[in-house]
């Protein structure tokens, strides 16, 4: 994760802590930042589609290694009921991220006639536009 992803990331959580009820009780997210007019689906890994699409539709189980001392919260979890894509795009002062549903961004991504997204689209199919971050 580059230096600007975590603090997109640091921030999120935050945010989340006081916006779970948006989301379903149970998923999992894949944190993505924007330097410039497009996000190039390729910037969203076959792995990490695929746990997200796992996570929504069935379940991923997440093991948490005590070895490397990182102080994890406890050994594992279960998550299911909904995948997203949190993306922001860097410019200054923008505030405003966009939660994409998994299946809403493969939808987009099997339609489209090029193989990265604006931001304009990434709002249009977004199911929370979210800001204050």
């Amino acid at each position: 994760m580059h230096k600007q992803e975590a603090e997109f990331h640091t921030k999120l959580v935050k945010w989340l802590q006081y916006n779970l009820r948006k989301f379903p009780a149970s998923f999992i997210f894949e944190t993505k930042v924007v330097r410039g007019n497009r996000f190039s689906f390729k910037e969203l890994t076959e792995k990490e589609k695929r746990v997200l699409i796992r996570a929504k539709h069935k379940s991923v189980i997440q093991t948490h290694s005590d070895i490397a001392r990182l102080g994890t919260l406890c050994d594992g979890g279960v998550y299911s009921g909904g995948g997203y894509i949190f993306i922001k795009w860097i410019e200054r002062g923008n505030k405003e991220f966009y939660a994409i549903d998994i299946d809403d961004f493969i939808n987009f991504t099997n339609k489209a006639s090029h193989k990265s997204i604006t931001k304009n689209e990434a709002r249009k199919i977004s199911r929370l536009v979210c800001k204050h971050i």
